[in-house]
């Protein structure tokens, strides 16, 4: 059996899961301040009375990683930068307190000049004097060479014992694209130090609970990775939440065409789309806060209105969201709601009616309108909210190049024929969108939980670069420190089934099907002959949902 929590802005879902099919379901409100204690009563609730021996993993998503980012809640990071030539490094200087070391290494991964070791130790002097204390190091070619970071981290190490972490850029992505990989590696220092915490906090409380199973956190790409990685790499977890409820589309609903799908929470409503049964993915890398990352994921755009969201009038005009003070009038909550607004009109029965009456009644009659009709003038503002934004993502996406999990559209025109609705008010918000839109629709029998089932079945996935010349006679996996020395005999067929191999050990266990993704290979030609080949292969194991055979 599988656990699958979803622990969102304003509710945290549970499954268990046997197979596919649902065992037990939970949804707890959300305890912002101890997302650890939300975790592990999920957990408790959810085995109880269980023989724990048939529970084989526990999946997790979470927004904490995003959240830490959006709000600026993290610790502050020193950037050492290793640029090389090229573009000015101010346009890249993501923190506040960045240094610029000399030291340059080539586009083929050669040492051109050496690090300048004096120059590293009065800056990062200077650093440690400011009380910093966490350390992001990111050469521009050390994906092909990570010489200069590893031996920028040596010397620090060996000067400073008073910085206590750091993280090299090429041990977060194997990619180029220096402002990017420079971004997802600051980005992941900054949340290290408080996601460590919250992952033993779970660990220690499912000790606790004498649950010693696996523990896999739900990734941007819909993929899960083991503690190990998620330790090493918490920026993978952004937009987790998302990606929590498109795969539990995927895996509680029939696609065909172009869907749009809405999870509807208490907070937002999010936004995906599916071409033929794929979500669209953002293969470059996802932009969070303003920053470019190099984190590929699943696509999804956030209205800031749901179910919790704050009802109140200005300027004599009726205005729904974003602001949200906490749950529901009808549950006893400070304010009038979109929930509220569905209880009047009895699309939902939950909570006290009585409650959402005396909650709208001032607003009712500062429009001089009955209750019953301010509640359908809410829930059409509400729609025509999620139309705007729908409106919005399309005329976007029919003006760049759209990609799914396995492909790039080069002729489809994104124009949805479907409507899939997931969250605790879809069963009455997603008739009434689908009638506006002119969409058919879908309903999920677990729509309310639909987010946790995604996560408790989503496979573990994984990517890795492996880049190769065989004039220097080496090949490079940096995300897995791999570094091989090769004959000039190595070709792109070489390549491919080596790094198939490397990313099988990787994920042994779970019989993976691996695919290659990227695979390019060219001479280099010195005088009248081939002096060797750059080869360049990217394999991963897609994401996807668990069959019950697997």
């Amino acid at each position: 059996m599988l656990l699958g929590i979803d622990i969102g802005g304003t509710h945290t879902d549970g499954v268990l899961l046997e197979g596919s099919k649902v065992v037990k379901k939970i949804k707890l409100p959300t305890d912002k301040n101890n997302l650890a204690k939300t975790i592990l009563t999920s957990c408790r609730r959810l085995i109880a009375d269980l023989d724990i021996e048939q529970v084989e993993r526990v999946v997790l998503s979470t927004t904490l990683v995003t959240n830490l980012i959006i709000q600026e809640e993290f610790e502050e990071v020193g950037l050492v930068l290793l640029p090389g030539a090229g573009l000015n490094p101010a346009w890249y200087s993501y923190s506040p307190v960045t240094k610029i070391i000399s030291g340059t290494v080539d586009h083929r991964g050669r040492e051109v000049e050496s690090i300048d070791q004096q120059e590293l130790k009065e800056k990062v002097a200077c650093l440690v004097a400011e009380g910093i204390d966490k350390l992001s190091i990111c050469g521009k070619f050390s994906t092909r060479n990570p010489q200069q970071e590893l031996k920028a981290k040596e010397i620090i190490e060996q000067e400073f014992p008073e910085v206590e972490s750091m993280v090299l850029s090429h041990q977060v992505v194997g990619q180029l694209n220096y402002p990017r990989r420079i971004a997802t590696t600051y980005l992941n220092s900054i949340v290290q130090g408080r996601y460590v915490n919250f992952i033993d906090a779970i660990k220690e409380g499912l000790e606790k609970l004498n649950l010693a199973v696996p523990l896999y956190i739900l990734k941007a790409d819909g993929g899960t990775m083991p503690l190990k990685d998620a330790y090493q790499l918490p920026i993978e977890s952004i937009n987790s939440g998302p990606a929590a409820s498109i795969m539990g589309m995927l895996a509680t609903v029939e696609f065909d065409g172009v869907t749009v799908g809405l999870d509807i929470g208490g907070t937002t409503t999010d936004i995906s789309l599916f071409v033929d049964g794929e979500p669209l993915f953002e293969p470059a890398g996802m932009e969070l806060g303003g920053y470019q990352t190099l984190v590929k994921g699943l696509y999804n755009q956030s209205l800031a209105c749901g179910g919790d969201s704050l009802i109140k009038v200005e300027d004599g005009a009726l205005k729904v969201g974003p602001e949200r003070k906490g749950v529901a009038a009808c549950y006893g909550g400070p304010g009038p709601t979109v929930t509220d607004a569905l209880t009047i009109l009895g699309l939902i029965e939950v909570g006290e009616q009585k409650k959402s009456k005396v909650a709208l009644e001032p607003l009712a009659n500062s429009l001089n309108l009955s209750i019953n009709k301010l509640a359908k003038e809410v829930i059409q503002c509400y729609i025509t909210k999620v139309k705007d934004k729908l409106k919005e993502i399309l005329a976007e996406l029919n003006n760049r190049s759209v990609y799914t999990i396995n492909q790039l559209l080069t002729e489809t025109e994104i124009k949805p024929q479907q409507l899939v609705g997931i969250g605790g008010p879809a069963q009455a918000l997603t008739p009434k969108l689908a009638e506006a839109l002119d969409l058919e629709f879908v309903m999920p029998k677990q729509a309310e939980v639909a987010n946790a089932i995604g996560a408790g079945l989503a496979k573990v996935t994984k990517s890795c670069t492996l880049y190769a010349d065989t004039e220097q006679g080496y090949y490079t996996i940096s995300e897995l420190g791999i570094k091989k020395q090769v004959g000039q005999s190595f070709n792109l067929k070489d390549a491919k089934r080596e790094i198939k191999a490397r990313l099988q050990e990787e994920l042994t266990g779970q019989n993976p099907k691996i695919e290659i993704t990227k695979a390019e290979s060219f001479n280099l030609v010195r005088g009248f002959r081939t002096a060797g080949r750059i080869i360049e292969v990217t394999a991963q194991r897609k994401p996807g949902i668990t069959k019950s055979n697997e």
